[in-house]
């Protein structure tokens, strides 16, 4: 699974939980899944971010060679 499906999957899974927790408690299970999920996420954003950036700006460019 690539990074964007992942973020993808977790993001919706949160929403989901979150929707659960607005209409009852969460069990232990569910919300130690929410705090992995919500540790994960800034995470995997990082990395999506880098993705893209290296997709733009190859390490051969230009500019990079010069800010090196």
């Amino acid at each position: 699974m690539d990074t964007w499906e992942e973020l993808n999957r977790l993001s919706n899974e949160r929403f989901n939980l979150y929707l659960q927790a607005g209409h009852g408690h969460l069990t232990i299970d569910q919300q130690m899944r929410l705090d992995y999920i919500n540790a994960r996420l800034p995470v995997l954003w990082d990395l999506y971010r880098r993705e893209l950036a290296a997709q733009k700006y190859p390490r051969d460019t230009p500019v990079l060679r010069r800010a090196a």
